[in-house]
């Protein structure tokens, strides 16, 4: 199966690593994953394909390399590959032989080359990111962490301070209490022109 989008994805600026075909821009990393599942039974293999977008400056805030891709589930934006796709109720792929193991490549270069590689093209940039948490209704915990970084370090202490107050008075009397409270301390650390401008 890898070797069978290996070429599609190489002709839109993906390189092959491992489980993943990978691209890099000037700020972020995108990420087309594999993932086998442990649950495949004998004779067949089970296998998901994930999406993932993050900003290398998130990786430099967690103390993580910035010049190679992370682990998809590290990123900070990450999610089904079918979800963009004609069919969304696929969840998984499984191939038994040669038949299951073509008709799952045919569906999944279309599935890519169609609706995800655009996905990952347009949420390529810190901007992108932001935009697409302040479309979302109610980013979750990890979202409003990425988000206050990027604004930090952006200077848009406005937003920032949205942002805080909303980690606060959703997260920080939750069981993340400790992690909301060493987020803000690592950010004050990071960015203290900006935390300083809203305290």
């Amino acid at each position: 199966m890898l070797k069978g989008l290996r070429p599609v994805l190489k002709q839109n600026g993906f390189r092959a690593s491992s489980q993943n075909f990978v691209r890099e821009s000037a700020e972020c990393w995108g990420i087309i994953n594999l993932q086998k599942s442990r649950w495949s039974q004998q004779d067949e293999k089970t296998f998901y394909v994930n999406v993932a977008v993050t900003a290398k400056r998130l990786l430099a805030f967690d103390n993580e390399p910035t010049n190679k891709a992370p682990a998809y589930w590290k990123c900070a934006w990450y999610c089904r590959a079918e979800q963009f796709g004609p069919e969304p109720r696929i969840q998984q792929w499984t191939v038994r032989d040669e038949q299951t193991s073509a008709e799952a490549l045919k569906y999944l270069q279309r599935l890519i080359c169609e609706f995800v590689i655009a996905v990952i093209l347009q949420n390529m940039s810190e901007a992108a990111l932001l935009g697409m948490w302040s479309n979302q209704n109610a980013p979750g915990y990890p979202q409003l962490k990425s988000k206050a970084v990027l604004l930090a370090a952006s200077g848009d202490t406005v937003s920032l301070s949205e942002t805080i107050q909303t980690l606060r008075s959703q997260f920080g009397s939750s069981a993340v209490a400790a992690g909301v409270k060493g987020h803000i301390e690592k950010l004050r650390n990071k960015f203290p022109d900006a935390m300083n401008s809203i305290s």
